[in-house]
């Protein structure tokens, strides 16, 4: 693992009141190693080992578990992998609302001239191609068409051509090195134990309705069929509806879960990207999702989902639901056999998609004094 200096990384965790973008704040949400605070359980255990994570902290967890991942090597001459602990998605916050917003295309710039300068055997070994970074961010958000769409130019600087970019939603068609892995859920299970726990209740658990969807409107957005959604929803007495417009869902994992864990399916329209973070909190509900285009799993998570994806979930052409279709009436095909197995195999998959909370708070705050990270000081090393 490269050790950047921490204006890289974890100096942007001090910037997390309104410092990166003047309408975000994510300090409650970095602390516990990028898991944010244990969520209170209304009742004696309802809802264990959950947290009130931020999406877009999935680098500080993946940093904090490399700092301690017990296959680091720290002589890099010995590894075959090298990561770079660069917080692009925090910092990406400055380029695409703050203060930097004119430098959004010079993004990434420093970080190549610190490789050039203090990696350089390790980074013309290969031209980077055994390095890799993570991005809590999708990579819409580093791909910068034109002087007025949206993005920085990060992952189209030629010098990093060559990285491996893991992200939370990858662009199918490009030819650059990325891959999607999971956006971070509220479960993080401390133990083999707790999750077998966990797999065995919602397996068990009795689901009356046949779907459910959580999420709000958005109307005049082209192509968004949300409306429909809700209409079907609301018509049919098979379905709950979740109205997200009037309370914060994302921050409120008690109330999604609730809504998951009611039904047998759960409807999973486009958000503002074809992915999305409900798509997870389902299956870790044990509710087997309801895609309505394929770049919303089946051409990402490629690592992690099988590649059978009628084993897991339904794909309902949102092009049929704008023409009349109704979900209820593809839904309604399925038997009591097929329901279980689709279930079983959701919850068998619950190991690939979350992460466990062995958690060491005392290694990872940051100090109150001179806002430093107390981190592990090994100079260098890979994987």
């Amino acid at each position: 693992m490269h050790e950047l200096p921490s204006s890289f990384n974890t100096d942007l965790l001090a910037k997390c009141n309104r410092g990166l973008a003047d309408w975000i704040d994510f300090c409650d949400h970095w602390r516990k190693e990028g898991f944010g605070k244990r969520i209170e359980e209304s009742s004696s255990s309802s809802f264990p080992h959950w947290y009130a994570i931020n999406n877009y902290l999935l680098e500080v967890i993946f940093h904090r578990r490399m700092v301690t991942y017990p296959c680091r090597l720290l002589i890099p001459s010995k590894a075959d992998a090298f990561f770079i602990s660069y917080y692009r998605g925090l910092e990406a916050l400055e380029y695409l609302y703050g203060e930097k917003k004119h430098l959004r295309d010079t993004q990434g710039a420093s970080l190549i001239n610190w490789l050039r300068q203090y990696a350089t055997e390790l980074w013309s070994r290969y031209i980077g191609a055994d390095h890799f970074m993570v991005l809590g961010r999708t990579s819409w958000d580093f791909f910068r068409q034109n002087e007025t769409s949206w993005g920085t130019k990060l992952l189209q600087q030629p010098e990093l051509a060559s990285v491996t970019a893991l992200v939370l939603e990858k662009m199918p068609w490009k030819a650059a090195v990325q891959e999607a892995v999971p956006y971070p859920t509220s479960f993080h299970p401390p133990s083999h134990a707790a999750l077998q726990e966990w797999m065995h209740k919602v397996r068990n658990i009795n689901r009356p309705p046949l779907f459910s969807f959580f999420g709000a409107a958005r109307p005049g957005k082209p192509g968004d069929i949300r409306m429909e959604l809700i209409e079907h929803c609301n018509a049919s007495a098979g379905c709950t509806f979740t109205d997200c417009t009037g309370i914060s869902c994302g921050k409120n994992p008690q109330v999604v879960l609730s809504a998951f864990m009611d039904a047998d399916f759960c409807l999973q329209p486009r958000g503002d990207t074809p992915t999305r973070r409900s798509a997870f909190d389902s299956m870790i509900a044990g509710c087997k999702p309801i895609f309505f285009h394929k770049d919303s799993a089946y051409t990402q998570y490629k690592w992690h989902l099988p590649g059978d994806s009628e084993s897991y979930s339904v794909l309902i052409d949102q092009r049929d639901i704008q023409h009349g279709m109704k979900v209820e009436d593809t839904l309604k095909k399925f038997t009591q056999e097929q329901i279980v197995s689709l279930r079983e195999r959701v919850i068998s998959l619950l190991p690939n998609i979350r992460a466990s909370a062995k958690l060491q708070e005392h290694t990872w705050e940051l100090d109150n004094t001179n806002m430093q990270a107390r981190q592990d000081k090994n100079v260098g090393g890979g994987i």
